[in-house]
């Protein structure tokens, strides 16, 4: 007999987003435009909690963190499933990030384990995947390192053999049955389809129960709000206008045409990393210490420049000269543009010269035991770009069995050092261990920077390590760049920026109180150096200090899907959905159009598809598209009966040109499209199909 608790969040309904909900100056979502509901993939965790409780008989707890209105989901878990709730409540918990908000939960969930079920610690911790506000998926996971207790992350299924659970994950290329080997341990859900309805009795008693109410006090976090944050919003922003083009094509001669015209006139920026470096350390720029325009901000950068014009006018041409009494002076030539704060602030930010960070750039590589993936040469190329200004070394650290083999393309790919750590225990990816392996190098050696790929395996390991170091964490990077902050007194630190809200935003951060900068970048993103089998390179042996206990789980069995998708390096992808209805339909529409493709424009086509039409066994997992399978970068994408969830379109935001067909005309799909049709996907496609043979 187990309990379980299901960690639940509010989020704003990013389904009725529209222009109106954000503030056009700052790209601020305006929450009250938008009505609040639980995050899809928390009622898919609800529902897999249901099933274990059938399994396994017990009581299921939901938990929360928010403001009193979150009671409000509460009563929706209540109503479904749930036997008791508990919301955590308290203005000091307000404006955390992932590891401030983690810590909270983890120790509410101590709490619950002592007060509600009586000291009792068999329970397993379910948790959503990730929220539709914040996409990081690190919460989980981080909750899992507080609690020093596994992660089974990407769950779809549970089963009960012999009174053990076993639980179906996804992993690169297919799915995995694991065994947990002891209790408790925490779960994410990725995906659950069967969810759960309210009765009239049930909604009627959850909306009597008295819901449990926690303050800071009660739980006596160590790490919370704002100053336990380990990471800072420097800026909020939409994304570019006119990113989409949002074309409605009525006829199949325009459709065909339109983007026949799009693919021609694209074109890649190549696909490898350039040799420009557009940041300069203070102590080396022609301008000297006065110039500062490499600011994090375009506002920051002018208001710089107005400051060293107005000292100019005043004389004053040396660090040394600056002090307070200049700040009334400036100010009066400014006009009292600047506020007397913000003076002071830049005139002591013109005194900070030195980094603010020291250490090597660092890639945690990702590798199937043959070959490392592309995200780790795309990482490298990365690294290469934010070190050179820096003046350090490029280094990448690969674990496994049997791994040292790939060292020498590692170096050719832009790596300096090579850190291998070979241990049996790390045979297959389990978080764990490779956690408890990565740790002990990255604390050796002291990186000042540490990029991980978002894929399923970095977005599991990279929080646990952050977690672990103590160090902030930015997830699913899309531009990492070095920049000044200088009235913060931070200098040559990495900018980190990222969409949110299901790409409606984007945020650019900066890691605080942290001694290492760390961040996920997607698939796809950047650029790889190109390839030099000439470059000489250090590779260095670690040994692991791994035990039995370090393994959370048994894996039961792997099952990977047969053949290959390059999805990674295609020109044209042409993916097909649910929408297709069946695997017939997709063979022939898919595979028809991708054919004609490939010879009309003399490129490399590849096909995908949704997760909905993987499950459903259209075609294999290695051409699934999206946050849990392969996010891709094309010069074209084009979805067949594809609705759009967010993890999809997160996983083809990267895509040069946009392509859609869908019989639903308010499909989310349409709103990322550059060019679409309405209609049934199996009248139009073969006349599309038709139309581009001649």
């Amino acid at each position: 007999m187990s309990n379980y608790i299901v960690t639940v969040k509010q989020v704003p309904d990013i389904t009725q987003i529209t222009g109106n909900a954000f503030n056009p100056e700052t790209g601020t979502l305006k929450r009250g435009t938008l009505p609040s509901v639980i995050n899809k993939l928390d009622a898919d965790a609800l529902a897999f909690a249901n099933k274990m409780k059938h399994l396994s008989p017990g009581e299921i707890v939901c938990l929360t963190m928010g403001p009193p209105t979150a009671k409000e989901i509460l009563t929706y878990s209540l109503s479904r499933s749930a036997d008791a709730a508990v919301l955590l409540t308290d203005r000091v918990l307000g404006g955390a990030d992932t590891p401030a908000t983690a810590n909270p939960l983890a120790y509410a969930i101590k709490k619950i384990a002592k007060d509600i079920f009586k000291g009792n610690d068999d329970y397993v911790v379910i948790s959503g995947m990730q929220s539709v506000d914040g996409d990081t998926a690190q919460v989980p996971a981080q909750i899992a390192e507080e609690l020093q207790i596994p992660c089974i992350a990407y769950a779809t299924e549970v089963e009960s053999i012999n009174g053990k659970f076993r639980i179906e994950k996804i992993v690169s290329g297919g799915n995995q049955w694991v065994s947990p080997k002891a209790v408790p341990y925490v779960v994410t859900v990725a995906n659950y389809e069967y969810p759960l309805f309210a009765s009239f009795r049930r909604s009627r008693w959850a909306n009597r129960f008295a819901v449990i109410k926690w303050t800071a006090d009660d739980i006596k976090p160590t790490l919370f709000g704002y100053d336990g944050s380990k990471t800072r919003v420097t800026r909020v922003f939409p994304p570019p206008k006119g990113a989409r083009k949002n074309i409605h094509c009525h006829n199949i001669d325009e459709f065909v045409k339109e983007l026949v015209s799009a693919y021609k006139k694209g074109g890649s920026s190549g696909a490898f990393e350039g040799e420009e470096t557009d940041y300069i350390v203070p102590s080396d720029r022609p301008g000297g210490l006065f110039q500062r325009n490499y600011e994090g901000t375009d506002k920051e950068i002018n208001a710089y420049k107005q400051v060293t014009q107005a000292l100019s006018r005043l004389g004053i041409t040396k660090i040394d000269q600056l002090n307070e009494s200049l700040v009334e002076r400036v100010q009066e030539h400014l006009q009292e543009k600047l506020t007397k704060k913000m003076l002071q602030e830049i005139i002591e930010g013109y005194k900070t010269t030195q980094t603010s960070y020291s250490g090597d750039v660092w890639v945690i590589a990702e590798h199937d035991g043959k070959k490392t993936n592309d995200v780790t040469c795309e990482l490298l190329g990365k690294a290469t770009h934010l070190a050179k200004p820096l003046g350090v070394r490029v280094g990448v650290v690969i674990a496994g069995n049997k791994c040292k083999h790939m060292a020498n393309d590692l170096i050719a790919a832009g790596a300096d050092d090579v850190h291998i750590i070979e241990d049996v225990l790390l045979e297959d990816f389990r978080p764990g261990p490779y956690r408890s392996a990565v740790v002990d190098v990255i604390k050796k050696h002291n990186p000042q920077i540490v990029l991980f790929g978002a894929t399923p395996q970095g977005r599991v390991l990279a929080p646990m390590i952050a977690y672990r170091l103590g160090c902030g964490l930015t997830a699913d990077c899309t531009s990492l760049d070095i920049r000044d902050n200088s009235r913060q007194g931070n200098i040559a630190i990495l900018m980190q920026t990222r969409p949110a809200l299901g790409g409606n935003i984007m945020a650019t951060i900066i890691t605080k109180d942290s001694k290492i900068q760390m961040a996920t970048a997607r698939p796809g993103v950047m650029k790889k150096n190109r390839p030099d089998h000439s470059r000489k390179g250090n590779i260095i042996e670690h040994g692991a200090t791994l035990a039995e206990s370090d393994i959370g789980f048994d894996i039961i069995k792997t099952e990977l899907s047969g053949g290959s998708a390059n999805l990674s390096n295609a020109d044209v992808i042409v993916s097909g959905g649910r929408g297709l209805r069946s695997r017939d339909n997709y063979d022939k529409l898919v595979n028809d159009l991708a054919a004609v493709i490939r010879k009309k424009l003399d490129c490399q086509v590849e096909l995908g598809a949704s997760r909905a039409a993987v499950e459903q066994g259209f075609i294999n997992r290695t051409h699934q598209v999206g946050q849990t399978g392969t996010a891709v970068s094309p010069r074209l994408y084009i979805a067949l009966g594809i609705s759009g969830a967010i993890q999809h379109l997160i996983g083809i935001e990267n895509s040069e040109i946009i392509v859609a067909i869908n019989s639903d005309p308010l499909a989310p799909v349409f709103k990322h499209s550059d060019y679409y049709m309405v209609g049934n996907a199996e009248e139009i496609v073969p006349q599309i199909t038709e139309a581009l043979r001649h």
